[in-house]
């Protein structure tokens, strides 16, 4: 573990009683492209090189966050349970990382990472890695983009309305598709505002509540692929009822824009989510009915 100094900062006379090694820079991983000389300092001395066998699962679906690794020789697939079965999503090679979701949301692993073949892989604390993203804003934004781009191939992959798509038109949809974050208790849309968009539930949970002689009352907490926004009154034009987080909370957002990516990409998964968006609106319309008679008697 990389020592932090009373100021807190990582120390810089060295990692593990290793001598320091400049085992990351631009020219093996485009990602760090723009970095300071410090900061490239801080991510070595931060920084230790393992040397991997084939087969091995270095990250677990489920694993609370703690490194960032970086593929310095050989491979790695990005495996993910769907029905049952570990399916690869991607494979990832030597210039490329993994472990971005855990060092940026500080949420559990999304999907399991395995050596495709014999790697060194170099892991570095994540104390380091936080203190770079502070100081270069510029390296937490190119960081973000890949976490939240393979953060939708990975739901795109497993989700029952994209499961048949093609890697190339998920790809697409990956780069293109919109992702809102909420943090605990923050509220996404109240009962009755305008009704403009539906959203799915990447990962996290969402309180869904209805007002009761004027109080917000809990009906449902949804989760990862649920839906949200689908129960709505006034002939459409607002929610029926309010949605907010229960906790940290990643959502697909699904406006006009992004309903017309879907259908240039793959126009049957409109057909799919709009009868995913029906079922729960009768499930959910139904549970309502049925609190609300119950608080009139």
């Amino acid at each position: 573990m990389a020592k932090i100094n009373d100021d807190g900062y990582l120390e810089l006379s060295g990692v593990n009683n290793k001598v320091f090694q400049d085992v990351l820079n631009a020219e093996k991983f485009s990602i760090l492209s723009d970095l300071s000389p410090l900061s490239l300092r801080v991510l070595n001395q931060a920084s230790h090189v393992l040397q991997v066998a084939q087969g091995v699962e270095m990250m677990h679906a489920g694993d609370t966050p703690h490194d960032l690794y970086f593929i310095n020789k050989g491979s790695v697939s990005i495996g993910k349970r769907t029905d049952g079965e570990m399916k690869v999503v991607a494979k990832l090679i030597a210039g490329s990382f993994y472990g971005e979701y855990g060092a940026l949301r500080g949420k559990t692993r999304f999907a399991s990472v395995y050596t495709a073949e014999p790697s060194e892989i170099i892991r570095i604390d994540l104390n380091a890695v936080k203190q770079v993203f502070n100081a270069d804003a510029d390296f937490k934004d190119r960081v973000y983009e890949v976490m939240q781009e393979r953060l939708l191939n990975s739901f795109l992959f497993s989700h029952p309305a994209f499961r048949k798509i093609s890697s190339e038109a998920r790809n697409i949809l990956a780069k293109d598709l919109k992702v809102v974050e909420l943090e605990r208790d923050e509220m996404l849309f109240n009962e009755g505002d305008s009704a403009d968009k539906y959203y799915m539930i990447l990962s996290g949970e969402a309180e869904v509540s209805i007002n009761l002689d004027d109080i917000a009352t809990v009906i449902e907490v949804r989760r990862e692929n649920g839906v949200l926004g689908e129960v709505r009154a006034n002939k459409g034009e607002i929610y029926a009822y309010g949605a907010y987080a229960a906790n940290s909370l990643d959502l697909i957002v699904l406006d006009k824009e992004s309903m017309q990516s879907i259908q240039k990409a793959y126009p049957e998964a409109l057909t799919l989510l709009n009868q995913i968006m029906n079922h729960s609106a009768k499930k959910t319309a139904l549970v309502m009915q049925s609190i609300v008679k119950k608080n009139k008697s």
